[in-house]
């Protein structure tokens, strides 16, 4: 099994190439976490506000421009100067004020959401390396241990989630077995995923 910083990079460079593996983002932390920086670091952030920026700029200009034709006034219209011209004085309209169009707000990207654990569904153990999960007689990191879960173990789920030492418990059952791990480590590690996913 591929160690930690492995799987990092292992999706830092699918991140590069813009290739996506689904199975490797969903089931191995660390090949997640080197996928999304990448993205994050490729992803414009400033093309909405440079966009926005522009608008006022264009917005502000011809808001100038109107005043300074209506301080101006109406262009001098030359008379003869044989025959007398009676001008009138007719007010000048005053220009009306743009309308604001408003800016359409940006669209989220979605980002795909884990499956959630359930309590009679099954789960797999995950992201534990040669180390196998300890299964313990009740939540806690001072529970006694009752047993092991090697990677891609198959479980059911009894009862949980329940939130003790930082980490995330759920009790589960092993053929005739049965126990509380963690599920979930206070950095977000997640140890069990849904099975058939």
């Amino acid at each position: 099994m591929p160690t930690t910083s492995e799987m990092y990079e292992r999706g830092a460079a699918d991140a590069e190439r813009g290739e996506f593996n689904p199975f490797y983002y969903q089931h191995y932390y660390y090949y997640r976490q080197g996928y999304d920086s990448v993205r994050r670091r490729h992803r414009p952030r400033f093309h909405l506000i440079s966009l926005f920026i522009v608008s006022v700029i264009i917005a502000v200009g011809v808001m100038v421009t109107i005043w300074l034709i209506g301080r101006r006034g109406p262009a001098a219209v030359a008379q003869p100067v044989a025959s007398p011209a009676i001008v009138l004085d007719t007010p000048t309209p005053s220009p009306l004020p743009p309308t604001s169009t408003p800016f359409p707000s940006p669209t989220p990207i979605p980002t795909p959401t884990p499956p959630a654990l359930q309590v009679g569904r099954r789960a797999i153990v995950v992201n534990v390396g040669n180390v196998p999960l300890r299964l313990r007689a009740a939540p806690g990191l001072q529970a006694r241990v009752v047993g092991t879960l090697p990677a891609g173990r198959e479980v059911v789920l009894r009862e949980g989630p329940v939130l003790i030492d930082g980490y995330t418990w759920w009790r589960v059952e092993v053929g005739n077995q049965q126990g509380w791990c963690a599920v979930v480590t206070p950095d977000g590690m997640r140890f069990l995923e849904p099975a058939g996913q």
